[in-house]
């Protein structure tokens, strides 16, 4: 599991800097709590009776394409695809979802917009942070800095894209793919 749905998962149950809370705790548009939103772009819920587990990730493509983590069955976890593009659209994002035990065949699902950029067959790395301040890029790739020359082209024509100062974190979503989120600075 990539560490950004781990890190989106943790806070869908309620696991906030590792204290252990009820699922669904403080969090908006789920239990009514007015605070921050959190690292989330839509938080819904949706009907998937067919999707196995109690927890499903998985990152969707500007095609309507569903990478899913886990071996579901087909078009099980569509229900979910569709209540968060209900809500975001067509765009890339990746998706935490959790099954409510109290309602059969209901999820939480939150989602993240993302980026998605091509990796080369020749990037080795699992993860690439990059960061741009004042012109200047720096480039951290599998947790070693290094000049920016080092980092994946995908990624650093994705921040390329960016205005002004920027960072993204890039995680491999499989051999020829790169997810990333990012952030003004």
């Amino acid at each position: 599991m990539r560490d950004s749905t781990r890190s989106l998962l943790n806070a869908l149950m309620g696991l906030g800097v590792g204290v252990p809370t009820a699922p669904g705790f403080d969090l908006p548009g789920l239990t009514g709590v007015a605070q921050a939103r959190g690292p989330w772009d839509v938080v819904t819920s949706a009907h998937a009776p067919d999707l196995p587990g109690d927890t499903v990730s998985f990152v969707t493509l500007e095609d309507g394409t569903l990478v899913v983590d886990d071996d579901i069955p087909d078009g099980s976890a569509t229900p979910l695809a569709d209540a968060v593009e209900a809500e975001l659209g067509r765009k890339p994002y990746e998706a935490v979802a959790v099954r409510r035990a109290d309602e059969d065949g209901l999820w939480r699902v939150a989602a993240v917009e993302v980026l998605v950029a091509p990796a080369a067959p020749d990037d080795a790395a699992e993860r690439v942070d990059l960061a741009r301040v004042g012109g200047e890029t720096s480039a951290t790739v599998d947790g070693e800095e290094t000049g920016p020359d080092r980092a994946p082209r995908g990624l650093l024509d994705l921040l390329a894209l960016l205005d002004g100062d920027a960072a993204l974190t890039a995680e491999r979503l499989d051999e020829t793919t790169w997810v990333a989120q990012w952030w003004a600075l």
